[in-house]
């Protein structure tokens, strides 16, 4: 209990400081300071995890793009000094459909059974960071913040025909959400005037019993915006839930830009 309080009042003190930081960049006075940047991409994520009762879910990206719904990326920072606030965005709503050959109870020889599987999923990450190394070519930040994670999860397993005992299906769709305080460390190595190195690395907890993500990403700085390419991968684990873990994990692209 004393867990999930003190994450959710941690999460809610760094949503409530960006909103502050964000009105006062409308004061000609603090404008100058502040510098404010985004990013829009595609982050090509398969998802993985288990179910409670220990079926494996297995979605590539090419699955993921034939059965995509709908979905959002982005994300948002504001800087000054040595301090950085953050926050990042996704929402998916997908769906797939797996079948393989099991052996029934009911029937004592192999069957063709069918695991549809649906997942929509809000997760946003809001920290505030601060700068403890700085160089003429690496700045390393320490960070914390939270995790917010909505998550329904659409599944449904059945077997068409089970000789005299006629068909069989179950389905569980059930949506939770899970927010957690989360630590970690960034930071950016210019390699050049064009390129420069970013990475990323939390953990945490609370609703979820442990959370964490790694991010590292190559980037290129164009006149006005930058492309940016890596790979991420972030993990839940979960206690009491239809599933007892869940991660998105794959290649990303994208476009950071200044304004």
């Amino acid at each position: 209990m004393f867990k999930s309080v003190f994450c959710r009042g941690l999460a809610a003190g760094v949503f409530a400081l960006s909103f502050s930081l964000a009105q006062a960049a409308d004061d000609p006075a603090s404008a100058e300071n502040w510098q404010f940047g985004g990013e829009i991409y595609l982050w090509g994520a398969g998802i993985g995890g288990e179910t409670s009762a220990g079926d494996d879910i297995d979605i590539s990206f090419s699955d993921l793009l034939k059965n995509l719904d709908m979905a959002f990326m982005g994300s948002l920072a504001a800087r000054k000094g040595k301090w950085t606030l953050f926050t990042d965005v996704i929402y998916l709503n997908v769906s797939d459909d797996k079948s393989r050959t099991t052996t029934a109870d009911l029937i004592d020889r192999p069957v063709t059974a069918k695991l549809d599987v649906g997942l929509k999923a809000w997760v946003v990450t809001a920290a505030g960071a601060y700068a403890v190394h700085e160089s003429d070519r690496t700045r390393l930040d320490v960070l914390a913040g939270g995790r917010y994670l909505w998550v329904k999860p659409d599944l449904e397993f059945r077997i068409e025909e089970v000789g005299p005992f006629g068909p069989w299906r179950q389905r569980v769709a059930e949506s939770e959400d899970f927010l957690d305080a989360i630590v970690g460390v960034r930071g950016k190595t210019e390699l050049s005037d064009k390129w420069y190195l970013t990475y990323y690395g939390d953990i945490g907890t609370g609703d979820s019993d442990l959370t964490w993500q790694l991010l590292a990403g190559f980037n290129y700085r164009f006149s006005k915006v930058d492309a940016t390419f890596g790979y991420r991968y972030v993990k839940w684990k979960f206690d009491d839930f239809t599933l007892d873990n869940l991660n998105l994990s794959g290649p990303y692209a994208g476009v950071k830009f200044d304004f």
